[in-house]
């Protein structure tokens, strides 16, 4: 038992104090390769629970932008991207990690401008690019995810899909408000990259701010995941208004 703690721990220390990604340091025990796994695991498991639009004009032009998004950061692209188009009215995106993003038909309909999806858009390019999945992956196991990548080396080994499946039943895709503010940040770096007005960074939460007002049981799944719109539309303003006087 206590060489099993000791491998464990000697695994936290190598494979937790560091994470390819754009912000390294922060703790995931999951490699980019097993990062792209488990989003394509995820996804297969989402394209049978939910109905998804196969139209293959949309899926181009989803496929398109982004790309577009994607290749304005070479440096930060750690997995192969796929854009998938989920067939609810849901007003809402999201992505299952390892290149893999998902983005609502409901959505799709509210959006005015090319601008403000691509802020939606990279928006969620960001939760991969920061590998917020398998970094609350890492939090909700807390250490015994560490002794079970322990285990796993001695021989003991505890499966990928059953890491899976506690990633699911313990609804992480919850990534907490910092992690929402950081992409919702990449987001606007996003726009800017790809040549879009920036004056669409804040419109899309300007959007659901005046659903929130009106309707808002249409937004209940969403905010309950994600910051206040309010917190959202002011730091974007913030945002802008930095690459702007940059330019200057």
């Amino acid at each position: 038992m206590k060489k099993l703690l000791w491998i464990s721990f000697s695994l936290f220390l190598t494979l937790g104090c560091s994470s390819t990604a754009r912000n390294k340091g922060n703790l995931n025990i999951y490699s980019v390769a097993q990062d792209a796994k488990i989003g394509a695991q995820f996804t297969a498991q989402v394209k049978k629970e939910m109905p998804m639009l196969y139209d293959e004009k949309l899926i181009d032009y989803m496929d398109g932008l982004g790309q577009k998004i994607v290749n304005q950061f070479p440096e930060d692209k750690l997995f192969e991207y796929h854009f998938h188009v989920v067939k609810e009215p849901d007003l809402n995106a999201f992505t299952v990690g390892g290149g893999y993003v998902f983005v609502y038909l409901g959505l799709l309909h509210l959006v005015e401008t090319e601008a403000e999806l691509a802020m939606v858009v990279g928006h969620e390019i960001g939760h991969v690019v920061f590998r917020h999945v398998t970094e609350s992956l890492t939090k909700a196991q807390g250490f015994s995810c560490c002794l079970a990548v322990g285990a796993s080396a001695v021989g003991l080994g505890q499966t990928e899909a059953e890491l899976i499946n506690l990633f699911g039943q313990t609804g992480m895709l919850y990534f907490g408000r910092a992690a929402e503010l950081e992409s919702d940040r990449f987001g606007v770096e996003a726009l800017h990259a790809a040549g879009f007005d920036l004056k669409y960074a804040p419109s899309f939460f300007e959007k659901l701010l005046n659903i929130q007002k009106f309707k808002p049981g249409l937004l209940d799944k969403l905010l309950s995941t994600h910051p206040p719109l309010k917190d959202r539309i002011a730091q974007a303003n913030e945002e802008v208004t930095s690459k702007i006087s940059q330019q200057i």
